[in-house]
């Protein structure tokens, strides 16, 4: 939860900011409205997604098409934070180290409002539906130490998907003509959340369904609101669950129009 406060305070003070310069930056010296140039493509990069998530670089492509309406998809790279299993057996460590990969794609239409925008698209306040999808990889060892001081060790695989469906409300800031900072203010969606957890071997002292259970629920603390949800498939032997659920999306993003 501190995580998305502290996004709720950058996007806070962004906004004031860039509320203040872009209302500078858009007259002339004579007080009279700058007139925009036509530039219908912008590339942007998240910066906000550093914040969630490990190694992330997710960038997005917006492209005017027709007056006050664009639409804007974004493919990324991200990893899922690490996470820690407080295990029952003194003899069983959880390796720091790890293998992860990740990756994300998604799209928005979007409706600049032309009756309260002072400028046309892609600069103001706007509307969209959208549909994003995430998938996290994560391969990690077990080590058991057994009487003999023999270490044993197996691998932890765990998968996790989230699909959005939802409409947000965002602010698109134009400065200097080519420069655009794009923030997601309010983005509610229905989400379907799917974990997926396999050992490759098995460890004398564990359970494999508890060890399932306690890395599924490490994954969902990091996302306030589902960590209660128990999900309506259940665990199985072979650690699948999946959870539907309502998730936001919150976002800034920084780039360049041409």
């Amino acid at each position: 939860m501190k995580i998305y406060t502290a996004q709720f305070r950058i996007v806070f003070i962004l906004l004031v900011f860039l509320m203040v310069t872009s209302s500078i930056f858009a007259q002339t010296s004579d007080g009279e409205p700058k007139p925009a140039r036509d530039f219908k493509n912008s590339v942007k990069f998240n910066v906000s997604n550093t914040l969630l998530y490990d190694n992330s670089y997710q960038f997005s492509y917006e492209r005017i098409i027709k007056e006050n309406q664009s639409i804007n998809v974004f493919v990324g790279y991200q990893e899922f934070p690490l996470i820690t299993l407080d295990l029952a057996d003194d003899n069983v460590d959880f390796d720091r180290k790890s293998n992860r990969s990740g990756f994300s794609i998604g799209a928005d239409y979007r409706f600049y409002l032309g009756s309260v925008n002072k400028y046309s698209a892609p600069r103001g306040v706007y509307l969209a539906p959208f549909v994003s999808f995430f998938q996290f990889n994560t391969d990690r060892d077990i080590n058991y130490t057994d009487s003999n001081n023999v270490v044993n060790t197996v691998n932890l695989s765990s998968k996790f998907n989230l699909t959005n469906f939802g409409g947000e409300l965002g602010y698109q800031f134009v400065l200097w003509d080519r420069f655009v900072v794009d923030c997601v203010l309010f983005g509610p969606s229905l989400t379907r959340y799917k974990f997926n957890a396999k050992l490759d071997g098995s460890i004398p002292s564990l359970d494999d369904n508890e060890v399932y259970q306690k890395v599924i629920q490490a994954i969902k603390d990091k996302f306030p609101g589902i960590d209660g949800i128990t999900g309506d498939e259940g665990i199985e032997k072979k650690g699948v669950q999946s959870v539907t659920a309502i998730g936001f999306r919150y976002n800034i993003s920084i780039g360049y129009r041409f």
